[in-house]
């Protein structure tokens, strides 16, 4: 993600919010930055945090992102729909599509963004809340890598009580944090499930909090429209050829490209995500 976006997002940040908006409003740099990681891979996953966001978002709320929510429509389209936000979201979310309000979102935006944009998330975070602190999490292979980040300004964090809800600590978990990067492994006991990690504790002169949410591995509700016009992005890209677009088209499947360097590694079924 380049800095003008990130300098752009940050510079819209309101003087005060409420703590039920700090998720919703930086997740925009978040959005900004699969945004960028989907155009430049076609991950299809990438395309799926993108939907669950903005089916889940609240375009009235403080967190804006009128603009944003076109950009990311227009990566569901051939050839640009013209319809509102609103109407489209109206037309095409469905079922699970709204389950991820919040730190759902920011988990699974996170996933597809690179440090640079996470980092410009978490300080948003810290500067939009009187706390100083971000919480979030990185899925590895085998493990969730948990980071807790406290800002200056509030001192230690001392008498933290870490509570992990579905996770399953393999590293000791401190009682106490300085300003700075704290990281925290954890395995998730079942991923068909949501898991939850909650911070409580005191600095100086003011009780901390901070609450994050895991939420199961999101799939797509498209459905075999979804996946054709997948198809036919990638063929218009020249990523697949027209031998496996009518390959793919025949047997019920789309391409998988690389979340890394966007080259095609696989296919899969539709079925899969529906």
């Amino acid at each position: 993600m380049n800095l003008k976006c990130i300098t752009v997002a940050l510079a819209s940040l309101p003087f005060v919010a409420s703590a039920a908006d700090y998720y919703e409003y930086c997740n925009q740099i978040l959005v900004n930055g699969t945004l960028q990681t989907y155009q430049s891979t076609s991950n299809y996953e990438a395309k799926i945090a993108l939907k669950k966001w903005l089916c889940s978002h609240e375009s009235s709320s403080s967190g804006g992102g009128g603009g944003l929510e076109l950009n990311v429509i227009d990566i569901f389209s051939l050839g640009g729909g013209g319809q509102s936000a609103k109407q489209w979201k109206k037309e095409h979310c469905s079922g699970t599509d709204y389950d991820y309000e919040g730190s759902k979102s920011s988990h699974i935006l996170i996933q597809h963004s690179n440090d640079s944009v996470v980092n410009a998330w978490s300080q948003c975070i810290k500067d939009i809340r009187p706390e100083k602190l971000a919480c979030y999490a990185k899925e590895t292979e085998n493990s969730l890598l948990m980071t807790v980040e406290l800002g200056y300004g509030i001192g230690n964090v001392e008498k933290a009580e870490v509570v992990g809800t579905n996770l399953n600590p393999l590293t000791s978990i401190p009682n106490r944090f300085r300003p700075g990067k704290k990281n925290l492994r954890y395995k998730i006991e079942n991923p068909r499930y949501e898991a939850y990690f909650d911070l409580n504790g005191e600095a100086d002169y003011i009780d901390v909090s901070c609450s994050y949410t895991i939420p199961s591995k999101p799939v797509s509700e498209d459905g075999n429209e979804g996946c054709e016009v997948f198809r036919l992005q990638s063929l218009s890209k020249g990523k697949i050829t027209g031998y496996e677009y009518e390959y793919l088209r025949e047997m019920n499947q789309v391409p998988l490209f690389s979340s890394n360097n966007g080259e095609l590694i696989g296919y899969y079924s539709c079925s899969e995500f529906e």
